[in-house]
């Protein structure tokens, strides 16, 4: 894992931007305080590589992506999104990374893989692909 300065730079940041997003009423200003995860992974990795923060970057980064994506997209706005599950899961997803860097000590672990998953569903969710199969009871929050 990361040298115990970074990992608890990173839980410090990532809980104070899950308190923000838990106080926030708009979508918009929880998908901004979200937006914390992979900015502040991006510059630790500027000071300390890390392949475990790679991965939190590159899935954090995909999930605000298309999450932003889909709030944007007028077509995909029509069609049956429950932004309220979206926005429940990212808040939840998100302070289970904040609880997992504020214990991590070493390694990856189920636990790390678990989440990021989490966050890849709620990513997958947001295309044409993900509210059709979400629809069809194919997959579930």
């Amino acid at each position: 894992m990361l040298s115990e300065q970074y990992r608890q730079r990173l839980a410090n940041e990532y809980r104070y931007a899950v308190t923000r997003i838990q106080q926030e009423g708009q979508p918009v200003r929880k998908l901004f305080y979200f937006s914390v995860f992979f900015g502040e992974a991006q510059r630790v990795l500027n000071f300390e590589w890390n392949r475990d923060l790679a991965l939190i970057y590159t899935v954090t980064l995909h999930a605000h992506t298309q999450i932003n994506a889909a709030m944007q997209s007028p077509g995909l706005m029509q069609l049956p999104i429950d932004w309220t599950a979206i926005y429940d899961n990212l808040t939840l997803a998100a302070s289970d990374l904040a609880a997992y860097l504020e214990k991590a000590k070493n390694g990856r672990g189920e636990q790390l893989c678990q989440i990021l998953g989490r966050l890849a569903e709620i990513a997958y969710i947001v295309s044409g692909n993900g509210i059709y199969l979400h629809g069809r009871g194919s997959f579930k929050f």
